[in-house]
């Protein structure tokens, strides 16, 4: 029988036993948003070291710009009771306005300013935004105000006010996941100031894009803020690849600027694409074929529908002691339907993979159809209570909160007829692809309905030991609980799975901070991933035991020039030593007796070089190496110290930015990446790599008028031939998606 649909009580009981007894009554002072009205939406907002907005008030005892991060719910400043230069861990912030100068319109172009992070290609239902970070996955480490974010979309940017790039284990924050990291958007939140901005964009990938983003008071107290976009583009030199989305994100506040805070957001976006499944590989490099080269269909598609409604309440109790609670409920659909290219075996008609040197004109390649449907759900609840208080001559912050969440996950796959038969579709010739074939009609060939319940408790301190000296202790405890039902749709049969993880993930920090602006720190960490943890289970992994990862991380933050730059270096290591691996004497068997190790530094500058001069760029180093000896009667060598895949050894970004005056204002960077690894090396294997590359692109913005700005961004200005995605499943399976080729983008911003 399924999973039990029916919702536990314990999600009615939090909201109402813990919130709605501290409302006041109707019309008093509820609030929404920071204590603090957020500038104006229509405003050039000063930047501050990391990208986030300068106070105007000065810490008098620093004489240093408070760093204040604005939106529904950074973590920074919130979960984390600190400012970005305090922060013992790897965080790099990246705003809206960092963003919009740079013309990213999705979340993985934000990303670029994250060196650490890598992009992952996928299939089925493991397509969207797939991250790495540090070497590790962190598709299921995506977040929304603090809440979890893991669904099959692509992120657009058109409702964020930054993006938190939190890397390291940061189990003691999130629960599951975050082995490398976590990503958390921060949505924009209403403000008392009335105005906006209306950007109308036109691209050379025939893109035509608009954006609304609109402020108003509807009271003394309260605002309305409206999010709106529309785009329909191609990818420059990609032939047949196209994008449809729109967005909506009203959002509503109460009281701004009063003891109780509440805002009612909800964001809507539709995505209907052709999607890119990029090229595959030859001799262990991307095959040398045209730029335009496209191995699906013109019938594909891949579509999804997200609604995301959130309340968010916060009230101060009295002095030094104040109340959260974020309620969310969030529905994601999506509909996959698509060909990859495969070479097949020759067992099921297909050619195999090539032979070493094989000339590219006698390569056919076949269609792989890993394609699905489905609909994901998360019901979440955080609720967090934060005290500041003293105990003798310590200065305490104290976080502590219960999460509880319900996630669905009904997903239906599609009959893949390839590797039974792999010339279903008539296979097509590597340098001359058709994209017009026809393909037969796919039935649902398999069912799967799984239901994850999550409850966790979690408290941290941070106090303060005199002056120079911050100690930071966390934990938190998770349970679990995650049931599927997997259904053949031809026989009727069914298979049941389910598995319980009880988990501690921990914290501990030690800080010194030597003079005013900077700061030394050590950080030690832990993070857990289940079995289940895309809420799916295999007959091989169901009864195994989490995933553990533990991490330590030294770095130095230091503000220079009166803190307008902010510089930071840091050096880490995590460790796997459970990692699942397939036993070599029975592959249908999943072992936790692999290991993986990620060592590197990373360095970043960020902040304002002078008055005109705005800078901000990052550099990683990261050497991982994976290895495992393991059997079922006896020790077998199956890898050893093989690098982790899609990991890039070096990787760094630079953008700076001149604000000539008069209007006029001028931005150039380049985002590089060093060759990494596309396959898991076992023995005997070839590598098969993902070339380094390194991107440019410039900007030019000039004021035609009081209210009117206009904005020439040039992407890729040398037309790179660049690769960003790579799925490597074996020799036979595999792809690389190219990077968008020169692209000009004229964008036309009118504030109001």
């Amino acid at each position: 029988m399924p999973p039990d649909r029916s919702e536990p009580s314990v999600f009615l009981a939090l909201p109402l036993l813990g919130v709605l007894p501290l409302l006041p009554p109707l019309g008093a002072d509820l609030v929404a948003g920071s204590a603090a009205a957020s500038p104006s939406p229509g405003a050039d907002q000063a930047a501050s070291p990391g990208g986030g907005e300068a106070d105007p008030d000065r810490d008098e005892a620093t004489g240093v710009d408070e760093v204040v991060v604005s939106g529904l719910r950074p973590l920074l400043g919130d979960k984390i009771p600190l400012t970005l230069a305090e922060t013992p861990q790897s965080v790099r912030l990246i705003s809206s306005s960092l963003m919009r100068e740079q013309s990213a319109e999705r979340l993985e172009d934000a990303l670029q300013n994250a060196p650490g992070v890598t992009l992952n290609a996928g299939e089925g239902a493991a397509r969207g935004d797939t991250i790495d970070i540090r070497g590790f996955s962190a598709y299921n480490d995506l977040f929304l105000d603090g809440v979890r974010d893991a669904a099959v979309y692509v992120r657009d940017p058109f409702d964020l006010d930054s993006v938190e790039v939190i890397e390291g284990p940061s189990g003691a924050l999130f629960g599951r996941g975050s082995t490398g990291g976590a990503v958390n958007q921060v949505s924009k939140t209403p403000t008392l100031d009335s105005g906006g901005i209306v950007a109308i964009e036109g691209g050379t990938n025939d893109a035509v894009r608009g954006t609304l983003d609109a402020d108003t008071p509807i009271g003394p107290n309260a605002a309305l803020r409206l999010n709106v976009m529309g785009e329909s583009s191609g990818v420059a030199g990609r032939e047949f690849v196209h994008n449809d989305h729109w967005g909506l994100a009203p959002a509503v506040s109460f009281g701004i600027g009063q003891p109780t805070t509440l805002t009612l957001a909800f964001s809507h976006l539709s995505e209907f694409d052709r999607p890119d499944t990029g090229i595959p590989f030859v001799d262990g490099t991307p095959a040398d074929v045209p730029r335009g080269s496209f191995y699906g269909l013109i019938s594909d598609h891949a579509n999804s529908i997200v609604n995301i409604g959130t309340l968010r309440l916060r009230r101060q109790l009295g002095p030094g002691l104040s109340l959260d609670d974020t309620l969310r409920f969030a529905r994601y659909t999506f509909n996959y339907l698509f060909e990859a290219p495969n070479y097949g075996s020759t067992a099921a008609g297909g050619q195999g993979p090539p032979t070493l040197g094989e000339a590219l004109d006698q390569i056919v390649i076949g269609r792989d159809s890993p394609s699905s449907f489905g609909t994901l759900t998360n019901l979440d609840d955080q609720f967090e209570l934060t005290s500041h208080f003293a105990t003798r001559a310590l200065a305490h912050t104290l976080v502590a909160g219960l999460e509880l969440s319900r996630q669905t996950d009904l997903l239906e796959n599609v009959t893949n007829p390839f590797n039974t038969d792999n010339a279903w579709i008539p296979e097509t010739p590597l340098l001359d692809p058709n994209a017009f074939q026809g393909r037969p009609s796919e039935p649902v060939s398999k069912t799967q309905d799984s239901i994850a319940d999550d409850e966790a408790a979690y408290v941290s301190d941070t106090v303060k030991l005199g002056e120079h000296v911050d100690l930071i202790g966390s934990v938190r405890i998770d349970r679990f609980d995650v049931s599927e039902v997997q259904t053949v749709v031809a026989s009727g049969a069914q298979a049941q799975f389910g598995h319980v993880d009880v988990v501690a993930s921990r914290r501990l920090a030690l800080v010194y901070k030597p003079i005013p602006g900077q700061s030394l720190y050590i950080t030690y960490g832990t993070s857990f991933d289940p079995s289940a943890e895309s809420l799916t289970f295999t007959a091989s992994d169901a009864s195994l035991g989490p995933v553990e990862a533990t991490t330590i991380e030294a770095g130095i933050k230091s503000q220079q020039l009166s803190g307008r730059l902010l510089l930071t270096g840091a050096i880490f290591r995590t460790a796997v030593d459970n990692a699942q691996i397939n036993d070599p004497e029975n592959p249908t068997t999943t072992l936790l007796e692999g290991r993986e190790r990620v060592r590197g530094v990373e360095l970043s500058a960020d902040g304002h070089m002078t008055s005109h001069l705005e800078l901000t760029a990052g550099y990683s180093f990261l050497d991982g190496v994976t290895s495992g000896t393991q059997g079922s009667v006896a020790p077998v060598l199956t890898f050893t110290r093989a690098p982790v895949p899609n990991l890039a050894p070096h990787a760094g970004h630079i953008w700076m930015e001149y604000d000539f005056g008069h209007g006029w204002e001028a931005g150039v960077g380049v985002n590089a990446q060093g060759r990494r690894v596309g396959n898991v090396l076992t023995t005997g294997a070839l590598p098969a790599y993902v070339p380094a590359y390194a991107v440019s692109s410039a900007m030019l913005k000039t004021q035609i008028g009081p209210r009117a700005t206009l904005q020439l961004n040039l992407i890729n200005l040398l037309n790179t031939w660049y690769f960003t995605k790579v799925y490597y499943a074996s020799p036979s399976e595999n792809h690389v998606l190219p990077g968008p080729g020169r692209t000009a983008r004229l964008n036309l911003i009118v504030a109001f």
